[in-house]
């Protein structure tokens, strides 16, 4: 259904075709205007498009060719639909506002919602409260995307990746009465490259800050981290798979959860906590939306997105085996 093409730094991408579409497997495209990375898809630009630092590789498809109009080309074209639509949907829900929140607010703790949400998830313990938190904020799905949001968006939102999770779970523990701070460790960008799709590492840098929420237990810092979800833990898992014990997060007095520093070896008490994180979660990324969208990618497939598309294309009302997904699973 198309072609992939091979470009070399500062080779031109052709932008021929009808109704052309281009999806980006490796490298980085940039014009006038923006640039686009791997998993990045778009139409005709109307700018000239030119592969930058490394080599790239481009899918290619006119949706509007032969091959398309096939019985197999339409039930194709229906899941790449549906998965364009999936794209503008979630690139717009988690677009930012144009005017960003100062961010000495971004830890609203005193927001009605958190207050509220606070109060549900109170228990008999402080340690028991700091738990359910914990298994709270760890339940919502990691994603990347821009962290300059107070928690209270957060809550709303229902995703995060290390910051605003972290700065969610710190405005409840604080709302709850406990103790709270945050908690910073560097981290290899090839461990946390592992839940982004391989393009993207040449984009990075090889060492990146994690940062967790703490709470204070019996007079002790206890890290309590809660940014990786079921299903972007068991991507690591992959490479660290004596780990799988630590799945399920669990919290108690003298009992940290941090699988960042149990990974390590470190010891889980050796952490330094600060109030806040302002400086880091007030600075602006480089990356666009649609860059952090297509980063997501990878724990898409991992949730199975891209069977649903194919079972939505297919008219299938259950998840039972088709060609169709088949086809899209290999």
């Amino acid at each position: 259904m198309g072609e992939v093409r091979h470009l070399a730094p500062g080779e031109v991408l052709d932008e021929r075709g009808e109704s052309p579409l281009f999806i980006i497997l490796d490298g980085r495209l940039a014009g006038a205007r923006d640039w686009f990375g791997p998993g990045n898809h778009f139409g005709p630009t109307g700018q000239t498009l030119q592969a930058v630092d490394l080599p790239a590789r481009v899918w290619v498809t006119d949706t509007s060719s032969a091959a398309w109009a096939t019985p197999q080309g339409r039930t194709l074209r229906r899941a790449l639909t549906q998965a364009l639509i999936a794209a503008d949907v979630a690139e717009s829900n988690a677009t930012p506002p144009e005017s960003l929140p100062d961010p000495e607010t971004l830890c609203d703790y005193d927001h009605p919602a958190i207050r509220r949400q606070a109060a549900r998830l109170r228990r008999a313990s402080p340690a028991s409260t700091a738990e359910a938190i914990l298994k709270f904020v760890h339940s919502f799905p990691y994603r990347f995307g821009a962290w300059q949001e107070r928690a209270s968006d957060t809550l709303e939102r229902r995703v995060g990746m290390c910051t605003t999770k972290s700065n969610l779970q710190v405005a409840l523990m604080r709302a709850a009465g406990l103790e709270a701070g945050f908690a910073e460790v560097p981290m290899s960008t090839s461990v946390l490259g592992k839940l982004m799709p391989a393009g993207w590492l040449a984009l990075q840098r090889p060492t990146v800050r994690h940062y967790f929420a703490a709470v204070k237990l019996g007079g002790r810092w206890h890290g309590a981290d809660s940014s990786y979800d079921v299903a972007s833990y068991r991507i690591y898992l992959e490479m660290f798979p004596w780990m799988a014990h630590r799945e399920e997060p669990t919290l108690s007095e003298g009992h940290p959860y941090m699988p960042a520093l149990e990974i390590q070896h470190a010891d889980l008490f050796d952490i330094t906590v600060v109030p806040a994180i302002t400086a880091e979660m007030g600075k602006k990324s480089r990356f666009l939306t649609r860059h952090f969208e297509a980063l997501n990618t990878r724990m898409d497939r991992a949730r199975g997105a891209q069977l649903r598309w194919a079972r939505e294309a297919a008219g299938l009302s259950t998840p039972a085996e088709s060609a169709v997904e088949n086809e899209v699973r290999a």
